[in-house]
């Protein structure tokens, strides 16, 4: 849906030691809006993070646990 919307309209995918990373791009040329990286160890696969530039925003066992941080929240607007 956001890259639908046009607000990520690139994307990654990096492999370091011991981790893969899938970082989210507004504009090409910036730093990434978000990434997703996959260490191994925890759960059975691994364990799955989402960061903000250096902030830490999501971590969980499963892909599907860390990417709820993507909902977006309904707001009520009063008037």
């Amino acid at each position: 849906m956001r890259v639908a919307s046009g607000e990520w309209r690139d994307y990654a995918i990096d492999f370091r030691p011991g981790m893969a990373i899938f970082s989210i791009f507004r504009h090409t040329a910036e730093q990434p809006l978000f990434a997703i990286a996959k260490v191994p160890g925890g759960g059975s696969g691994g364990c799955y993070m989402v960061y903000n530039g250096p902030r830490k925003l999501a971590h969980g066992d499963t892909l599907e646990d860390v990417l709820s941080v993507f909902e977006r929240k309904l707001k009520i607007l009063l008037g």
